[in-house]
């Protein structure tokens, strides 16, 4: 066991099956859990059964969103005397069961370099079936680097949040996660927020873990992306703009992103099965980050 590592776990309605595999992994890796529940309407059928030892559950009145739900937890977690870093992780997240050993050894290994934002695995997304590339971007393109088979690091922008292991040292400079946002773009703004104050963040291609993002996948010529619901359109187009706001995020990503997006928009109107629905959150989200609203889509 650890004892420079909490964990972070946010809940929203989860299944319990997938949250207790996923305790039971962490518990003999980790100082301590804190579970950060979004005011899940079936907590009172899980509650029970968390463990009574090395695991906290921090109760939301509300759903607060992923941001202040992970605020909450890394806040907690900073209070433990002695603890260096916090694994934050989804609910339904599968790490392997040596994963912080490992990250914590990649820090250790990697100080030397420089200040340390983050070190995270290497993920592989169920829906998809495919190990997503960590990203950085150089002469204003992304690279997307994938494990060249030597089971070795690399340097990225920023880390899918789930699984990442987070320092503290940087915490306390960089600040916590941008609650603004409620959810999406949460992980790739806290990276690049770390980046612009000077932190590195790495990615290890020899320690994996899985996780599902989106409902399904979409085929399109070769390439599948994730489906999400319609209410997460408007987060994803909206927070992209709100970035793009932003003086500390690069011109490069900012041009990126808003390329990518556009194209998306195109394929999800056209052969989504609900193309209507996507479309109105989309637009939705498009307005509202071009008038800079933040915070929980109110439903107008």
């Amino acid at each position: 066991m650890s004892h420079r590592t909490a964990a972070v776990i946010v809940t929203y309605e989860p299944e319990f099956e997938l949250l207790s595999r996923l305790i039971q992994i962490l518990t003999p890796q980790v100082r301590t859990i804190f579970v950060v529940d979004n005011a899940s309407s079936n907590i009172d059928a899980w509650q029970p059964m968390l463990p009574a030892a090395n695991c906290s559950l921090i109760k939301l009145p509300s759903n607060q969103g992923i941001a202040a739900a992970l605020n909450r937890g890394l806040d907690s977690a900073q209070a433990e005397a002695g603890v260096e870093f916090c694994a934050i992780f989804d609910q339904d997240s599968a790490p392997s069961a040596r994963m912080i050993d490992e990250l914590e050894a990649y820090q250790d290994r990697l100080a030397p370099r420089g200040p340390i934002a983050q070190i995270g695995p290497y993920f592989f997304e169920h829906n998809r079936g495919v190990f997503l590339p960590f990203i950085e971007f150089k002469f204003g393109f992304p690279r997307r680097k994938r494990d060249p088979g030597n089971g070795t690091w690399t340097t990225a922008d920023y880390l899918i949040s789930s699984g990442a292991l987070l320092s503290v040292a940087a915490l306390k400079t960089v600040g916590n996660m941008d609650e603004t946002l409620f959810i999406d773009y949460v992980d790739i703004e806290w990276g690049l927020r770390a980046q612009a104050a000077g932190f590195q963040s790495y990615g290890v291609f020899d320690v994996r873990m899985e996780h599902r993002i989106g409902e399904s996948a979409l085929q399109i010529a070769g390439v599948r992306l994730a489906i999400h619901k319609p209410l997460r359109r408007y987060y994803y187009y909206r927070n992209a703009l709100l970035l793009c706001r932003r003086r500390y995020i690069s011109v490069a990503w900012k041009i990126s992103e808003t390329v990518r997006l556009a194209i998306k928009f195109f394929i999800f109107c056209a052969l989504s099965e609900r193309r209507a629905a996507d479309f109105q959150m989309m637009t939705k989200g498009i307005r509202d980050g071009l008038r800079g609203r933040t915070g929980k889509f109110d439903g107008s």
